[in-house]
C-alpha cells in the first residue's frame, strides 16, 4: 500500500507499506510544512520495466513529476526521475483524479498522463534511462476544469476524456 504521510514540520513523502502494517519503504520529506507530495500511480515505468511510483512534487507550486524506485534492502523509495512543470490539480480543488497511468499509446511501454501547469495540454511523459521525457502531448483545446475519465475498448485501446471550462467535453480516442 502507497500512501502520501505528512508532518507538521518535513512537509510529505510517499511511503509504502507491507500486507502487515509494516513500514516497507519511505521516500524523503519535501522539507518544509505543509508541502505536499500527490501520489499517482504505481506500475512498471522504469526504464527495462521495473515497478517505480509516480507523485508530483507541490502541484500548486510549480509542480514537479517524480518516479521513485523501491529499494526494499535500504527501506528507502528513491527518487530515479524528475521532471518540472507538471501540476495535477488546483490548490482547494476537489478534483484530485486528473492524472492516467498505463501503455496509453500502445508501444509497450507506461506512460504517465498529466496536465500542464496552465492546463491547456497533456503530457504523456515516460521514463528513459536517462530520465523522464515528454512522448507525446495531447491538446485540451481551452482549459481543462474536470477530473479526467478513461475506458478500454475490448482490443485494449484507451480512451481518456476531460472537461473544460468553457463547458464542452474533451475525448481523445
Amino acid at each position: 500500500l502507497a500512501v502520501t504521510e505528512s508532518t507538521a514540520d518535513g512537509g510529505s513523502r510517499i511511503s509504502a507499506y507491507r500486507p502487515d502494517g509494516a513500514l516497507a519503504a519511505a521516500g524523503p520529506f519535501v522539507g518544509k510544512p505543509a508541502r505536499w507530495r500527490h501520489l499517482l500511480a504505481a506500475g512498471p515505468f522504469g526504464p527495462a520495466g521495473g515497478l517505480e511510483l509516480a507523485a508530483t512534487r507541490t502541484p500548486h507550486l510549480g509542480g514537479e513529476i517524480e518516479f521513485y524506485r523501491p529499494n526494499l534492502e535500504t527501506g528507502k523509495l528513491e527518487i530515479s526521475a524528475t521532471l518540472p512543470g507538471y501540476a495535477t490539480h488546483t490548490i482547494y480543488s476537489r478534483n484530485l483524479d486528473a492524472a492516467r497511468a498505463g501503455d496509453l499509446d500502445g508501444d509497450g511501454a507506461w506512460e504517465l498522463l498529466v496536465p500542464n501547469q496552465a492546463y491547456t495540454e497533456f503530457a504523456a511523459i515516460r521514463r528513459t534511462d536517462s530520465g523522464a521525457e515528454v512522448a507525446w502531448t495531447l491538446p485540451v483545446g481551452g482549459a481543462l476544469a474536470t477530473n479526467l475519465a478513461s475506458a478500454s475498448d475490448s482490443s485494449g485501446r484507451i480512451s481518456v476524456a476531460a472537461g473544460r471550462a468553457d463547458g464542452f467535453l474533451r475525448v481523445w480516442r
